[in-house]
């Protein structure tokens, strides 16, 4: 497994990236605000639990959905009709993981017995690519929310400049990288 990342690196990945990809934070957030159809109640509340399950509310940290991660979703959702088909699906089949859960409901049951359906259905890769997908669209939601920004002490535009701020080159972060042999073989 890879080495865990803390919030302030993924959060600047994830700016750079989104700034690469020609996304505006503004337009980020802008994707959960977007009109279309809601989710029906019983896959919105499926939905609000699963995006709390991936990022719970800790300590001065907000849940995902409180900082408008199930309206995002939303938003993605009515414009991408393949990602709602495998949204729904996804939801639907996190009901099923054990008699308890399928009995109460996914989004009625423990924290434990959440996580428990969320890693059952990643394991089983049905449907498929669905806790990927919406592991990443909530990494996405909250991680552009500049209500998080603030809380993880991240700062995107200061001053007059709409970009973010450079920070000072360090060649110590490439030495290692300069230092290994080829990770590649010549082809012709």
């Amino acid at each position: 497994m890879s080495k865990r990342v803390g919030r302030r690196e993924f959060v600047g990945d994830a700016i750079k990236m989104a700034l690469a990809a020609g996304l505006a934070p503004d337009a980020v957030q802008a994707a959960g605000r977007a009109g279309g159809p809601r989710l029906p109640p019983a896959e919105r509340r499926r939905l609000r639990a699963a995006v709390d399950t991936i990022i719970p509310a800790e300590g001065r940290m907000p849940a995902a959905s409180t900082v408008g991660g199930v309206a995002y979703l939303e938003g993605l959702a009515a414009r991408d009709a393949a990602f709602r088909t495998l949204l729904v699906d996804g939801l639907r089949a996190l009901d099923a993981r054990s008699r308890e859960v399928r009995r109460r409901g996914f989004a009625d049951s423990t924290a434990a017995q959440q996580a428990e359906s969320m890693a059952h259905l990643e394991a089983a890769g049905a449907p498929a690519g669905f806790v990927a997908a919406l592991r990443d669209a909530v990494y996405e939601a909250y991680y552009s929310n500049r209500e998080v920004w603030k809380r993880i002490g991240y700062r995107f535009r200061s001053g007059p400049r709409r970009t973010a701020p450079l920070e000072p080159f360090d060649p110590q972060r490439v030495a290692r990288v300069r230092g290994m042999g080829r990770l590649y073989r010549e082809t012709s």
